[in-house]
């Protein structure tokens, strides 16, 4: 997962801790080898791997889906 060709785009919880994710996208990108995530408004563009970002953000984060920080795109 180098490269972004076509991101997906995530969307930031409400309520979220701004900060935290910014923070934790931040590690994403350095965990996947990409530059730091692009976020705009309330969505992070992310790569369309969903579930390498998923397991990607699991291990900077475990805890990304119970703080409900981003949500993943609907199929």
């Amino acid at each position: 997962m180098a490269c972004m060709d076509v991101p997906a785009v995530w969307t930031i919880s409400p309520g979220a801790d701004r900060d935290e994710v910014e923070d934790v996208v931040k590690r994403l990108g350095e965990r996947v080898g990409i530059p730091a995530p692009e976020i705009k408004d309330d969505m992070v563009l992310l790569p369309s791997d969903y579930v390498g970002v998923a397991q990607a953000l699991d291990e900077v984060d475990p805890g990304w889906r119970e703080k409900e920080l981003i949500t993943p795109p609907e199929p």
